[in-house]
């Protein structure tokens, strides 16, 4: 038992050996540089980066129809931050206190009905 006890330490630290050597091995190899420029690599060979280019291209080729689309949506953008500007004093006024009402001299009707709630009726001014 104690042979056997004896094997399995050995073949277990052969073991951890083997594992960190692998794992000093992968360390050195995926440093982030290296990382980094893989990913690139694979990036460029996508047909996202394909795209890409083809749409770089095409701007330089032609750059009016993105200049058209920017400043639309520069427009857009201005136009409802001026409105929203706008819009913030009528909210506001909106919002206000509404201004006294007077009152006439004339005195309120009252028609009262037991399934009715009781509401102010004002005479007719001739």
């Amino acid at each position: 038992m104690t042979r056997q006890s004896e094997q399995l330490e050995r073949e277990v630290e052969q073991a951890r050996a083997d594992l960190a050597s692998s794992l000093d091995a992968l360390r050195n190899r995926l440093t982030p540089g290296q990382i980094v420029e893989e990913a690139v690599d694979y990036a460029r060979e996508t047909p996202v980066a394909e795209f890409a280019r083809n749409v770089s291209r095409d701007v330089q080729a032609n750059p009016m129809p993105l200049i058209i689309v920017f400043t639309g949506i520069a427009w857009a953008c201005i136009a409802t931050a001026l409105s929203s500007k706008r819009k913030i004093p009528a909210v506001e006024k909106a919002n206000a206190a509404p201004p006294p009402v007077e009152r006439s001299r004339q005195p309120d009707l009252l028609v009262s009905r037991p399934e009715w709630e009781v509401a102010p009726i004002r005479e007719p001014v001739e």
